[in-house]
């Protein structure tokens, strides 16, 4: 939560751990799912090629247009 408050998140993303609603237990393929069909997965790897993640409408129109 202090990494939250520290932070001016646009959203946040509900991950789902197990289906049993079992504190502490991790289905790790139920949230490997989660992130894939998000987008998060295809996000992170955009990011660490170098790419933008967000771009100014007006940077992006002079940049395409």
């Amino acid at each position: 939560m202090k990494n939250l408050y520290n932070t001016h998140p646009h959203f946040v993303r509900c991950i789902i751990p197990n289906e049993l609603k079992t504190p502490g237990l991790i289905d790790a393929g139920l949230v490997l799912n989660q992130l894939q069909c998000n987008g998060v997965l295809e996000g992170i790897r955009i990011c660490r090629k170098g790419f933008p993640s967000r771009v100014l409408y007006a940077e992006f129109k002079q940049r395409y247009l």
